[in-house]
């Protein structure tokens, strides 16, 4: 156990000293402060941890974390992330990923490493568009919707993030909320302890392309009422 360690490291830490390039308002930066947060409390060295990403917005994760990290290619994160957890088995290995990258051009990947079970941590920003790429939709994008390539409205029935874990037999999934601070950082937390593959889907707010998405149980006028939390063994 390193010094650190033993005195408690802060969500600070963790910080990287790069500029954070989001845009104001992103949901991103909410869950990048909930995983610093959640880290800084696991009592695990911080050269254990390492984030791999993908394509995307989301995917900048690793520049902001001050931890061993790897920016990968568009749909790819989930093939990495694996190569790096069987290398070294006692990494901490999050994968960082969005609905396009990992459920479009990383469809196969997806399912394939929920399949297999390997001890890694998947957080899918879920904003129901291609953020990046400034506005196209995407395969959780709701049908009808009208982007720059459904100008008519899409035609395609959108993918459910848990409906597709639990068919690729996922052991594990959750969902939060970006601006949930304390359930994010408590659902980060017992996805690090499962052994196996968890998957968190992150309601994520895109204000540019997508704003106000998840509105309907995201708003803090609605959050309380509209969010269920169950965990394991309540009643």
């Amino acid at each position: 156990m390193t010094e650190a360690v033993a005195n408690k490291y802060t969500a600070k830490d963790f910080k990287s000293d790069q500029e954070i390039r989001w845009c104001p308002g992103c949901g991103d930066h909410a869950v990048l402060s909930s995983v610093q947060r959640t880290l800084a409390d696991m009592g695990i060295p911080k050269e254990k941890f390492a984030f791999i990403s993908g394509i995307g917005c989301s995917s900048r994760f690793p520049y902001y974390m001050d931890t061993y990290g790897f920016h990968s290619i568009h749909g790819r994160a989930s093939a990495i992330a694996s190569g790096v957890k069987v290398a070294n088995p006692e990494l901490s290995v999050w994968q960082i990923t969005g609905d396009g990258d990992a459920l479009a051009i990383g469809g196969n990947h997806f399912i394939h490493v929920i399949r297999r079970n390997i001890d890694i941590n998947i957080i899918l920003f879920n904003n129901e568009i291609y953020g990046l790429t400034k506005g196209q939709y995407s395969p959780t994008s709701n049908k009808g919707i009208v982007t720059k390539t459904s100008p008519f409205g899409s035609v395609e029935e959108p993918f459910s993030v848990g409906e597709l874990v639990i068919g690729a037999k996922g052991k594990f999934f959750a969902r939060t909320i970006d601006t949930n601070i304390a359930l994010s950082s408590s659902i980060y937390s017992e996805a690090e302890k499962h052994k196996g593959t968890s998957v968190v889907e992150v309601l994520q707010n895109c204000v540019i392309f997508n704003d106000g998405v998840h509105d309907v149980v995201a708003d803090k006028e609605v959050r309380d009422d509209r969010t269920i939390i169950l965990k394991t063994g309540s009643q």
